[in-house]
């Protein structure tokens, strides 16, 4: 009786295999683009760095220093920004004792930070200026950006995927044979954006140069051989 079951099973494994369609014979293409436009949205962080012997100090400087560049920004920028504060610390500053004796608290230094986000990249100069006139001493750094993305990524992957296609017909052409469906395609972007460097001083008119954003997209087909 057992016998009989494993010849079954067996049946109606191979029946259940046999039931399996073959993937059919396909040629695979990888097609690449890059797009690049110019920025229109800029992110400018700008910090006031304070030190002083207590804690307490330091972060009363820091706070009268931080509020009049806010309000400078605030002023210059109106509604055409974004500002807010993306960072803040407070930091021991210890001696540099000779070998053997331990470290010593001198003093604190204090660090708040603020992220201007601008869409008219023209006032980029003037926020690093205004901000190191009214008490700001260390720039961050400038990253640049756009606003939507999406249709930059998308006119990258449309020229990829022509791309890919056309590699695989050319494939195919060598093959002496003719492309199908597409039976699978997968995508990759990588969106590099310019960015500035730590500045801790401005020149009297601080000239910035935007560059570009440069999006490039990959498309992977997997195309079908026409029987």
């Amino acid at each position: 009786m057992r016998s009989k079951q494993l010849v079954i099973a067996w049946a109606l494994a191979a029946t259940s295999w046999a039931q399996v369609p073959s993937r059919p014979a396909s040629i695979t293409a990888v097609g690449d683009a890059t797009v690049s436009v110019p920025p229109d949205l800029a992110r400018v962080d700008v910090g006031v760095v304070t030190q002083a012997a207590t804690a307490q100090d330091a972060t009363t400087t820091n706070a009268t220093r931080a509020a009049a560049v806010i309000t400078a920004l605030q002023g210059l920028v109106s509604s055409n920004a974004y500002i807010k504060t993306i960072g803040y610390s407070l930091l021991p500053v210890y001696n540099n004792p000779p070998a053997g004796q331990s470290p010593v608290i001198i003093g604190y230094t204090v660090t708040n930070t603020v992220e201007v986000t601008l869409f008219d990249l023209t006032q980029i100069g003037k926020v690093i200026d205004t901000a190191i006139q009214s008490g700001a001493n260390r720039v961050q750094g400038i990253a640049f950006d756009l606003q939507d993305r999406n249709p930059v990524v998308a006119q990258a992957l449309k020229t990829a995927a022509s791309t890919a296609r056309v590699q695989a017909d050319a494939i195919a052409a060598g093959l002496k044979v003719q492309t199908g469906v597409v039976l699978h395609a997968s995508e990759g972007v990588n969106v590099v954006s310019p960015q500035l460097g730590t500045l801790s001083v401005a020149a009297p008119s601080t000239p910035v140069e935007t560059g570009l954003v440069v999006v490039r997209a990959s498309v992977t087909l997997e195309v079908a051989i026409a029987p």
